[in-house]
C-alpha cells in the first residue's frame, strides 16, 4: 500500500476542485437563467444559439416518496416495506488530519 497516500492526497484534491468547479458552475447558472428564462418562457422549444453553442432548456420532474407521508394516509408499513428497493453502498469520505 506504498501508494496510499498519494490516492488520498489525489481524491482529497480532485473533491476540493469538484467543490469549487461545483460552486462556479451554481453561480454562473444563476446569471444564466435570468438572461435566458425570459426567452425560453417566450419559445420553449427554440434553443439558444451563441457564438458557436446552442443553449437548450429540457424540463424534467423530480419526485420523492416519503414513508411516513405514506404512514399517516394509512398505507401498511409491509406494503410500504415491499414497495422500497433498498441498495447497500458505501461511501468514501476523505479530509485533512487536524
Amino acid at each position: 500500500m506504498s501508494d496510499l497516500h498519494g490516492l488520498l492526497r489525489a481524491l482529497y484534491d480532485i473533491r476540493i476542485q469538484k467543490a469549487a468547479m461545483d460552486k462556479a458552475e451554481k453561480q454562473l447558472l444563476g446569471e444564466l437563467k435570468s438572461l435566458v428564462d425570459p426567452e425560453f418562457d417566450k419559445a420553449p422549444d427554440e434553443p439558444i444559439a451563441e457564438g458557436g453553442l446552442v443553449l437548450a432548456r429540457i424540463s424534467g420532474t423530480s419526485r420523492v416518496i416519503s414513508a411516513d407521508l405514506l404512514l399517516e394516509r394509512g398505507v401498511s408499513p409491509d406494503v410500504i416495506a415491499s414497495a422500497t428497493k433498498t441498495t447497500p453502498y458505501y461511501q468514501y469520505r476523505v479530509k485533512e488530519a487536524k
